[in-house]
């Protein structure tokens, strides 16, 4: 048994080793840590592909700061906070949690842009508080479980694409590990879209129908190399953008067939699957 003391009692080892209430029993190995919802003992193992959890989101407008309450999270969770803006006050500014660092964009549509991905741990709060300047905004927040929080990068954002009256958005060529997309637009009639096959649609905002108000949609795949085709929209926008940002995870060094996937998951004569 791990750590354990023994302490000579003049004829025999006696067990010693010093024990806590898990809650159900006395343990010898007490836990380490609380993660938000649970005692353990050391962090879990990350996954390839993280998955995802739970998402937030809101739609605002004459709103200096914006706080988005988190979905139900645990440590070493991967926090993706998404802000768009309207472009009529300063570049959205991520104010809590402290220390995470946003990418900014400006689109050439005017749009303001900004992501952000971080690890949560307890002392990075609950909530997530954009300074937006008034402006209207859309704010997303999404949780992914079970990524490799040692392979943070500085950007997260892997790409991204503008496009110009369109009702297709194509998606860029999908990375490594999960892959989100998160797709931007504003119009007047947009109601409702579509992903292609292979693309899992998480969560969406869209804007009040008759006004010129951000919609912003996510949608998220396993990495297979190519694009996964394009979003389908009800109607033809002005312009619209996708970034693509990569969740992180950790191979186990096995190949992964990827249903779906005609690039690296073609079967042939001698392909054996794993369950």
């Amino acid at each position: 048994m791990a750590n354990q003391l023994k302490v000579w009692s003049g004829s025999a080892w006696a067990d010693r080793t010093p024990q806590a209430w898990n809650g159900a029993a006395w343990a010898p190995r007490p836990p380490l840590y609380w993660d938000g919802a649970a005692w353990m003992t050391g962090a879990p193992t990350p996954r390839e592909f993280p998955a995802y959890v739970a998402s937030t989101q809101q739609l605002v407008q004459d709103q200096a700061l914006v706080e988005l309450p988190l979905p139900a999270t645990r440590a070493n969770d991967w926090i993706v906070s998404l802000c768009v803006s309207d472009g009529s006050a300063p570049a959205p500014r991520l104010l809590t949690p402290a220390g995470a660092i946003p990418t900014q964009y400006r689109l050439s549509s005017g749009l303001l842009m900004a992501s952000a991905v971080w690890p949560w741990e307890p002392s990075r709060g609950s909530s997530v508080v954009w300074d937006v300047g008034g402006a209207h905004a859309a704010v997303m927040n999404l949780v992914y479980r079970l990524g490799d929080i040692s392979n943070i990068g500085l950007t997260p954002v892997v790409g991204i694409k503008e496009y110009a009256n369109t009702n297709s958005v194509p998606l860029m060529a999908s990375t490594s590990y999960r892959n989100l997309y998160a797709a931007v637009t504003v119009s007047n009639a947009l109601t409702g879209l579509a992903w292609p096959s292979g693309v899992t649609p998480r969560t969406q905002q869209l804007g009040q129908f008759g006004t010129n108000q951000i919609s912003l949609m996510a949608g998220d795949t396993p990495g297979a190399g190519g694009s996964p085709g394009a979003i389908q929209l009800d109607t033809t926008v002005p312009s619209a953008a996708v970034v693509l940002i990569s969740v992180p995870g950790r191979s186990d060094g096995k190949a992964t067939w990827i249903l779906g996937d005609p690039v690296g998951s073609v079967l042939g004569d001698t392909t054996i699957l794993e369950l």
